[in-house]
């Protein structure tokens, strides 16, 4: 079985260092640590001794300053040393735990190969240096390593006197943990609650096919049908978004697997760039699929560019079976992309983007409450557009085609602030301006009548918010705009850099 390597150089103002790592050689293990501090290269020393790691860590870093830039860039380079050489954390236990006594010191470990950076270490050191090494920098070392490889971390010492046999204690029960999680189990799944969804998947399915449960057939097919295309609205569309929220989930992680990561692999991608891509891959197959339904309902609409019909014959009772399932769809598509983004490694923006998927949820269900669908299908089209351009330039990015994908960028550039500022704008004006032309404001909910001045209030309110969203992300895209004027490649900042970084490092060392 092949060995899970990596080599990387990360130079800062501060730090210059190098590192060459094997997770899989504890028979033949090779262990040179440098890094001017001799503590540190004792527990880096241990972490790899019993961790089965071969590990050559080099640093030369600006100790005449202080000790801080050298242990915490040494442990952001062995963070990323090890998620490069992990790859995909497919096929391993993925959750570890360990306790190792030193003498009269017992620390505890608990790791999980997650992809969701964090750190809580708690190690009770009394001294304000061993050795040369203030042991507030010990733990610091700890978070550092955690966030660079994106893993969590809960490390303790339960119990000890000695500073020293603390610390010792604690990088042993780490090492023992993280060897336990990165061990192999001979098969090639990625640990999660993907397979859950699935079985939960198909067993309504089954469960429709075979048994004919009404509450199945509420999860798999449209309700309150009133003619051939015409759907009403009601509770029992919670069924509808709650299951396809679930296969949502489910296609995301068979299209990644069956489909996307094997165009990877044939295209020459490895480890992360790999996975990126494949994740990329969903992404824009999803919003070029609702972006194009979305235009096609839009333009055999009464709304097609013309905002009056947003509240003309108000309330909007009706659907047609396209409109519904579309809108139903896509409210399910935002509450997985909430579950998302809190199991998989966190981005920069993670803050932003809990609030937008907030809002993106909370004006979709408001909207189809309160009988406003037109609006709501206009901001969507105007919202995914750039995201399919977005996600095409990702994927030509890992591709290798650079030109082509600082061009779909510049479509992308072009397009946000058209879609997302001018269009968007519009919208809000027309929500701000027009609805006392056409509506009576009046409180009816027995009629469908939702829309008051303080319903209004509510909606250009949440509009705001999410447009203040848009310019947050613009100002990082006029960024990004700015690197490429200067001669460099497209990224997109609103990712985290590290695993491009892991690769550029990568292929620094091969060419020294």
């Amino acid at each position: 079985m092949e060995a899970r390597t990596a080599e990387l150089a990360r130079k800062t103002n501060e730090t210059d260092i190098k590192v060459a790592i094997n997770l899989d050689d504890k028979m033949n293990q090779k262990i040179n640590i440098n890094t001017g501090i001799g503590f540190l290269d004792h527990m880096y020393h241990a972490l790899a001794k019993h961790g089965g790691w071969s590990l050559d860590l080099s640093c030369q870093g600006d100790l005449h300053i202080d000790d801080h830039h050298t242990a915490e860039d040494t442990g952001i380079a062995l963070g990323m040393a090890f998620k490069q050489a992990l790859g995909v954390p497919k096929g391993i236990q993925r959750f570890g735990n360990a306790y190792c006594p030193l003498d009269e010191a017992l620390s505890r470990a608990v790791v999980d190969i997650s992809g969701r950076p964090f750190a809580d270490i708690n190690l009770d050191l009394k001294r304000e240096k061993i050795g040369e090494l203030s042991t507030e920098m010990i733990p610091h070392v700890l978070q550092s390593f955690a966030g660079a490889a994106g893993i969590t971390l809960h490390v303790d010492v339960l119990k000890g006197q000695n500073d020293h046999h603390k610390a010792e204690s604690a990088f042993k029960a780490l090492a023992v943990a993280i060897k336990q999680a990165v061990s192999r189990t001979g098969t090639d799944d990625i640990p999660s609650t993907k397979e859950v969804t699935g079985l939960l998947t198909v067993l309504v399915i089954a469960l429709y096919y075979l048994f004919h449960l009404p509450f199945a057939k509420k999860c798999l097919f449209l309700s309150y049908e009133i003619s051939d295309n015409q759907y009403g609205k009601g509770y029992d569309d919670v069924y509808y978004v709650g299951y396809w929220a679930v296969t949502l989930t489910c296609l995301r992680a068979s299209a990644m697997k069956f489909i996307f990561l094997p165009l990877g692999q044939w295209w020459g991608m490895n480890g992360l760039k790999r996975q990126r891509y494949a994740e990329q891959g969903w992404m824009f197959s999803y919003y070029i699929i609702f972006w194009l339904i979305g235009m096609w309902i839009m333009y055999n609409a009464p709304h097609w560019m013309n905002t009056a019909h947003y509240w003309i014959d108000y309330p909007h009772l009706m659907m047609s079976k396209q409109m519904k399932m579309y809108y139903l769809l896509q409210l399910a598509f935002w509450i997985q992309q909430m579950y998302t983004i809190h199991v998989e490694k966190r981005r920069k923006d993670y803050e932003a983007m809990v609030t937008h998927h907030f809002i993106t949820i909370t004006l979709l269900v408001s909207s189809y409450a309160t009988n406003f669908t037109r609006i709501g299908n206009a901001v969507l089209c105007c919202m995914d557009l750039c995201d399919v351009f977005l996600s095409l330039a990702k994927i030509l990015k890992y591709m290798g085609y650079t030109t082509l994908c600082d061009f779909v960028f510049a479509l992308f550039a072009v397009s946000w602030p058209i879609t997302r500022h001018v269009l968007f704008s519009i919208i809000i004006w027309a929500t701000a301006v027009e609805p006392s032309q056409y509506l009576d404001m009046k409180w009816e909910p027995e009629k469908g009548k939702y829309f008051t001045p303080l319903t209004q209030k509510i909606y250009i309110s949440l509009f705001l918010a999410l447009n203040m969203i848009m310019v947050y992300w613009f100002i990082m895209i006029v960024n990004v705009i700015i690197r490429v004027s200067q001669g460099k490649n497209a990224e997109d900042t609103r990712s985290d850099d590290e695993d491009e970084a892991v690769e550029l490092e990568k292929d620094k060392v091969k060419k020294m």
